[in-house]
């Protein structure tokens, strides 16, 4: 079975975040993003673009001087939607944040147009970050 084409795109823009390649995200995502995060994260808050987008994950990475693990749990499509599960783990100053997250993708002309990330960390994990 092959995958969803919205999984395919997912895979790459998960793959170009890892890798920093502005490029290809510049290709995945629509140009007038609309990215939500939510969670005990450290810049929860509404973004738009590619730079917002950087802006929020980038932070992620530099906190944690690239220390992220990404496993994908499960990518489903249909229509112009798609969800995702991973489970996250995150190194900072020798202590360690795992958490699942949960990601909810709205396509338009095969980009992402909207993107909601939902950290499901217990709320004094907020604490990883100070």
């Amino acid at each position: 079975m092959s995958k969803h084409p919205h999984v395919a795109v997912i895979d790459r823009m998960t793959k170009s975040v890892v890798e920093n390649d502005r490029y290809t995200l510049s290709e995945v995502f629509a140009n007038d993003l609309a990215f939500h995060v939510r969670g005990p994260l450290p810049e929860p808050g509404d973004y738009t673009g590619v730079d917002g987008f950087l802006s929020t994950i980038g932070g992620i990475f530099e906190r944690t001087g690239g220390d992220v693990k990404i496993q994908q749990l499960s990518c489903l499509a249909g229509g112009e939607w798609a969800t995702e599960w991973e489970h996250a783990v995150l190194g900072r100053n020798g202590a360690t944040l795992e958490a699942e997250n949960a990601f909810v993708y709205r396509f338009r002309d095969g980009r992402i147009a909207e993107m909601w990330m939902v950290c499901t960390a217990p709320s004094d994990a907020a604490s990883f970050w100070d």
